[in-house]
């Protein structure tokens, strides 16, 4: 059943509580400040042994009471686990899934849940409970649920992916964005730096340091957010306003409040980034690390990319796949105690079904689980070899001489242009928000015996304001286009090299793992029948032994978690055949191409016009709303906002244009 959701808590509020505050374990009573909202802690269980972790917070302004699950316990170690719950698509246990379903009906009959939100694994574990009970799920970055059947059309469900998010980068291009219910929405609030990869995911942590300039990171931060509505902007056109004295006063208020400081905070950015290119000049490309290190960051976060790069993640993959060997030695323990029996003939077996193939799967798994290490290791010495042989072609031609003088000289006029532009657009906007403040006051002072329409359609226009025309830059017509064609010849070579000599060999082993897998179940098929016979077996005149049966059943239970985490490994490295890994590397690349300026100026010059481009996209996204509240109103104030507004649209995407062309394509 559709849920109409009538909740007044924001989605801005609920990622705020999901990526930051359930992270801090918070105790009871705990009173947490969101957004200026005032949150307190009902009651919250954390460090469970299930890892099913969650917190039960009121809104005390609404009443509102929420329910927030707790991600990955790599948030609370500085994020060096933070994707866990990534390392095996879809890898969250079923009992989880279902512990969190009945804790959420537990909760809500202690209180009447208005919504579920989570991070991570905790965004899934939220969108389970919202897919199976009548309650709104918000969630952010979440982690994809088992393979199943969901609904994208659930209006329950909003899940928010941050733009660089490495598990969103990951399950998108493995193709596994129909295992998220709901609506998904990508936002444009961070950046593809390794030093914001953790930060990236549950969307905070402390301000970064960009040469100097401090550059906030959290989800929320300059996320656009309409000004009445008080949600976040999706691109649609909700329901209009009425253009009053009251809403005026809000605009107003807002453009003070809340516009004027994020667009200092873009100039800022943009000042810097131009301060940088002018300074430095031909020091911009002064490169002082390898990539190789990063690399192995980044496809560590990917779905069987940790086992890929650390010694830590390799033994996790090794372990699971060796995990079925004690299941093993039960299945032999039953059947050898089946052999010793007294009853144990020709007889029987004809009674036991498929007895002896059944016995020749036991003999088999060991084996296929020392074929199943000798691939991994196989793939793990190729992913070294490229490391030192093919990483290299990332850097042919971009040496010390990729900005030429003639480079430099471009960029320092482009970015000249762009320092004034952005100047143009921030008095732009601090004159808009006087006009609104203007109009809005001329509100106030009319007459109190008029109707909020009559004076709307009274008030006069504010004061007429200059053409704020912004400059065309001549200089990098093609924008970075010369040295953009060149770093995607060199991706392009790389990655060709990368699939050439991993795919072979991934394929090698999801055979094996295949046949790992079948030999499994026709395994459990044959203990399932054995026990199942033997329970329900009489031979007169002869005494069965009791203990079979439950040693067959005992070798059943062994084997179903090990039959699950194959499963989970076999999606993993499923998800890299057949073009999987090509996809997933150019998912990724953001991360690489900024990764090859590492220790170069021009790398903050990149991070800082990214940081100021997400701002102003949130700025414009905001102007778009703003104009599309006060259009089609004829009083003469308002169609003067109206067209101030629609002014500051054309010149935000003009500026932003010009600063994706002073930079590479990220």
């Amino acid at each position: 059943m559709m849920l109409i959701d009538t909740r007044r808590t924001s989605d801005l509020d609920i990622i705020e509580m999901s990526g930051k505050w359930v992270y801090t374990d918070p105790p009871e009573k705990r009173k947490l400040d969101v957004n200026g909202t005032v949150y307190k802690v009902k009651e919250g269980k954390y460090n469970t042994k299930s890892g099913l972790d969650y917190m039960v917070v009121e809104n005390t302004k609404t009443g509102e009471i929420g329910m927030i699950f707790q991600g990955t316990q790599g948030q609370k170690n500085g994020g060096k686990d933070i994707l866990t719950d990534a390392t095996l698509p879809g890898n969250i246990p079923d009992a989880q899934l279902k512990s969190a379903d009945k804790a959420y009906k537990k909760m809500s009959k202690k209180y009447n849940i208005s919504y579920v939100g989570g991070n991570s694994l905790g965004g899934g574990l939220g969108n389970y409970v919202a897919s199976n009970n009548d309650v709104p799920s918000v969630t952010y970055n979440p982690a994809i649920l088992p393979d199943g059947k969901y609904s994208q059309k659930n209006p329950d469900i909003t899940n928010y992916m941050s733009e660089y998010d490495p598990l969103t980068l990951g399950e998108r291009s493995a193709g596994y964005m129909k295992r998220l219910p709901g609506k998904n929405v990508t936002l444009k609030n961070n950046m593809p730096l390794f030093a914001t990869l953790a930060s990236n995911h549950t969307g905070y942590d402390d301000p970064i340091m960009i040469d100097g300039e401090k550059v906030l990171i959290d989800a929320d931060a300059y996320l656009p957010v309409g000004v009445w509505s008080g949600e976040i902007l999706t691109g649609g056109k909700g329901h209009k306003i009425d253009v009053n004295p009251e809403n005026m006063k809000i605009l107003a208020d807002a453009m003070v409040s809340k516009m004027k400081g994020q667009i200092t905070t873009a100039q800022s950015h943009v000042d810097h980034a131009v301060d940088i290119v002018e300074r430095e000049g031909s020091k911009l490309d002064d490169r002082t690390m390898k990539l190789t290190d990063s690399f192995d960051d980044l496809l560590g976060q990917g779905s069987f990319g940790k086992a890929l790069t650390t010694m830590e993640g390799y033994e996790f993959l090794r372990d699971i796949i060796e995990s079925g060997n004690p299941a093993v030695s039960k299945a032999s323990e039953a059947i050898n105690r089946l052999r010793s029996s007294s009853v144990f003939s020709d007889f029987l077996v004809s009674f036991l079904g498929n007895f002896e193939g059944m016995t020749g799967a036991a003999i088999d798994l060991p084996i296929l689980i020392g074929d199943a290490i000798m691939r991994l290791d196989d793939i793990i010495t190729e992913v070294n070899a490229l490391k030192k042989n093919a990483i290299p072609m990332l850097f042919n031609g971009i040496d010390n001489e990729f900005f030429n003088d003639g480079m430099v000289a471009e960029l320092k006029a482009h970015y000249k242009v762009i320092d004034e532009n952005k100047e143009i657009v921030t008095n732009q906007i601090v004159t808009f928000g006087t006009q609104v403040t203007y109009v809005s006051k001329e509100l106030e002072k009319a007459d109190k015996l008029l109707t909020a329409t009559q004076k709307v359609e009274r008030a006069s226009a504010p004061p007429a304001t200059s053409d704020f025309t912004l400059q065309e830059s001549k200089a990098l017509k093609d924008g970075m286009g010369k040295k953009q064609k060149l770093l995607d010849r060199n991706y392009k070579k790389f990655r060709e090299n990368a699939v050439s000599h991993l795919e072979p060999l991934i394929s090698n082993f999801y055979g094996v793992l295949n046949l790992l897998d079948e030999t499994v179940e026709d395994l459990i098929q044959g203990l399932k029948n054995i026990k199942g016979t033997f329970e329900h077996l009489h031979v007169p005149f002869t005494d069965l032994d009791d203990a079979i049966p439950i040693l067959f059943g005992a070798a059943v239970s062994a084997f179903k978690p090990y039959q699950t985490a194959i499963e989970s490994v076999k999606t993993a490295v499923r998800s890299l055949r057949g073009g999987g890994l090509n996809d997933v590397l150019e998912a990724y690349r953001p991360y690489i191409d900024t990764a090859l300026f590492e220790g170069t100026q021009f790398q903050n010059v990149i991070a800082l016009n990214k940081a100021s481009v997400n701002i102003y996209e949130s700025s414009r996204a905001v102007f778009k709303d703003i104009k599309y509240q006060l259009s089609d109103n004829k009083a003469v104030a308002v169609e003067a906002l109206d067209k101030l507004a629609d002014k500051i649209v054309t010149n935000l995407t003009e500026l932003i244009g010009q600063l994706k062309q002073g930079s590479i394509e990220v």
